[in-house]
């Protein structure tokens, strides 16, 4: 059985907030060798890395790899907890290294996590850190990240409308039907909006707003409540979300066009009740239960329709429709359906509802009041709801004290996996997925900690708290965690706000806003194979990481190309334009370096691409003021 960590931080560095300027983060960048090499002799490997701008805790991961086709069906761990099928797999956790900013290592043995030496061949190694001593700071007063009992509401909008990369990522959400006209938002229920990172926190003026006007302010009223949106990926000025009737115990998908500080036009050709109306059992309480979101991953839009613990029957639905408004399928998940667990409430349903992807097709599930979680692959579904082979990547269900619902000494009853107590149960308030496959859980009623991180398999790395989670009574909400990762000057987690005296009133204070706390992760191989032959000559092609990097205003980009040949080095922006060129032109074969000049360049991350004849690389650099 895994231990079970927890971090508890009690090192604070305050920081004082602008409330004029700028949000302008100090984003954390780790950057570690892509490959090193290590003969599995018994000996201590040190791994080296850079940590930028920020401390950090920080853990090693190492994965199988390339093994994947050979791990088919495997249950092991605590109870049988966890399931993985046809992914590489984690093999070694470290504990927690506390590390300053500037170049520094991390060890490992060689050894498994049962101590056991690892066989000698190749694995992916991956670092994940983040900020566990600064105290966050304040990205937007105006857009809440987490909504206590209802489903996350609040996305990172990492890509512009033509797919590369924004400058300025921008959040993007909606308010739930309690929060409507209450604190900084006095927006109506149904509210949707857009703020663009980088401004001022404090300035109202930066906030995007639209409303839905087919129902009245009182719509809760009415049995009528919206579910979070999700954007058209190819024009943001399109959203749909679901709108849940529940009276009568239905929901249907809509489509609107987002017209800034007006009301929303609905499209009244795409589905809707009279194209589309679906059962929604999940609503049987009332108004306070979870809204289905709905969600994207450029290709269909999903949702769900969870059972919320249903007491008389499975009722699991994931949903899927096409951005042409054809319902694609609708599909019980059995895996959340648990008659028999022993929870206290006669439960049977683990009422999945957030939803994280960052490949198409991969979705990772998470339930509020259910131990489980569940990476899927839908790739098989679009084209067959029946065909469920290979659906699911990983599962992580009862035991081995990770997101458990009863993972608290003596218990009673002991090892159940759906929970509704706030006293023996934590809360899973939102989930996302970084660019390296760390899963992140925000948590709720779980003392100081706010969040969870699992590996690229679902296995747990531990629970974490934030440098300003002080109070060390409080065991209420927490709220949610998103992520921003794609290279950009905003990278890292954006959450809730600190627990304060006031944080159980969520109309109140920095709950109900957008924070940040910086958060980074690398990945490399370690391997007993020498550089291949063909990776020397011809293909002797290597880019190295820049140096200094972080760097101020010049650093050094060096290079080896094979053969004589024509060569191209250029510098790109975030949002992938060329801003400048340093090479262009015929180069004989060999080792060379050329120097970039920032001058004149704002701060931020900055990636240059080498191109040789047929070879070409990128890597990313921080340019840090």
């Amino acid at each position: 059985m895994k231990k079970k960590f927890c971090v508890v931080t009690t090192l604070l560095f305050v920081t004082v907030m602008a409330y004029a300027a700028d949000f302008t983060p100090l984003v954390m960048t780790i950057t570690s060798p892509a490959q090193i090499e290590y003969q599995f002799d018994g000996a201590t490997l040190t791994i080296p890395f850079t940590l930028a701008n920020t401390p950090a805790a920080v853990w090693l991961v190492i994965n199988t790899k390339g093994q994947a086709a050979n791990i088919v069906g495997v249950r092991n761990g605590y109870l049988g907890w966890h399931y993985v099928n046809k992914t590489d797999t984690t093999i070694y956790i470290s504990g927690r290294y506390s590390r300053t900013a500037g170049e520094t290592s991390v060890t490992w043995d060689g050894k498994d996590e049962n101590g056991n030496a690892a066989a000698a061949g190749s694995y992916d190694y991956y670092l994940w850190g983040y900020d566990d001593q600064t105290a966050r700071q304040i990205a937007s007063q105006f857009v809440q990240i987490g909504f206590n009992w209802e489903s996350q509401f609040t996305f990172v909008i990492e890509k512009g409308e033509d797919g590369l990369p924004l400058s300025k990522p921008m959040l993007f959400a909606s308010n739930v039907w309690w929060q409507a006209g209450t604190g900084p938002f006095q927006h109506p229920h149904g509210t949707t909006m857009k703020w663009e990172l980088g401004g001022d926190p404090m300035d109202i003026n930066h906030l995007q707003t639209t409303w839905m006007p087919i129902f009245s302010a009182v719509a809760a009223d009415a049995g009528i409540s919206y579910g979070g949106p999700c954007l058209n990926p190819t024009d943001y000025d399109i959203f749909y979300n679901c709108v849940v009737n529940f009276v009568q115990l239905t929901d249907t998908f809509m489509k609107w066009q987002f017209v800034t500080d007006g009301e929303a036009i609905r499209d009244e050709n795409w589905l809707g009740w009279d194209e589309l109306t679906m059962e929604d059992k999940g609503c049987a309480i009332g108004v306070w239960s979870q809204k289905p979101t709905v969600y994207t991953d450029g290709n269909y839009i999903y949702g769900q329709s969870p059972g919320l613990h249903q007491k008389q029957e499975e009722w699991n639905k994931l949903r899927c429709v096409s951005f042409e408004g054809d319902l694609v399928f609708d599909k019980m998940m059995h895996d959340w359906y648990m008659p028999d667990d022993n929870n206290p409430h006669d439960y049977i349903n683990g009422a999945f509802h957030l939803m994280a992807s960052r490949v198409p097709y991969h979705w990772f599930l998470v339930s509020h009041t259910s131990c489980l979680h569940q990476m899927i692959n839908t790739t098989r579904l679009v084209v067959d709801p029946d065909d469920e082979s290979d659906m699911v990547i990983f599962t992580n269900s009862n035991g081995d004290y990770w997101m458990d619902s009863a993972d608290e000494p003596n218990i009673e009853p002991a090892w159940h996996c759906l929970a509704d107590t706030k006293t023996s149960a934590m809360r899973r308030e939102s989930n996302a997925i970084d660019r390296n496959g760390f899963n992140i859980i925000g948590t709720g009623y779980y003392g100081l900690i706010s969040f969870g991180v699992s590996t690229q398999d679902g296995t747990g790395i531990g629970y974490m708290s934030f440098g300003d989670d002080t109070i060390s009574d409080e065991r209420g909400i927490n709220g949610g965690v998103q992520l921003c990762d794609s290279g950009s000057s905003y990278d890292g987690l954006y959450v809730s706000g600190a627990l304060t005296a006031d944080s159980g009133d969520w109309t109140l204070g920095s709950k109900s806003a957008a924070w940040y706390v910086a958060s980074d992760s690398s990945h490399g191989i370690i391997t007993n194979q020498p550089v291949a032959v063909e990776d020397e000559s011809p293909a002797a092609f290597i880019v190295e990481q820049n140096s200094p990097n972080p760097f101020n205003p010049t650093t050094s980009i060096a290079f080896m190309v094979p053969a004589e040949s024509h060569v191209i080095v250029d510098i790109y922006n975030v949002a992938g334009q060329k801003v400048d060129a340093l090479v262009n032109g015929m180069m004989n074969a060999g080792r060379h370096s050329v120097v970039w000049d920032a001058t004149g360049f704002s701060n931020g991350v900055y990636f240059y691409t080498v191109k040789s004849g047929d070879f070409t690389k990128t890597m990313k650099m921080t340019l840090l003021k």
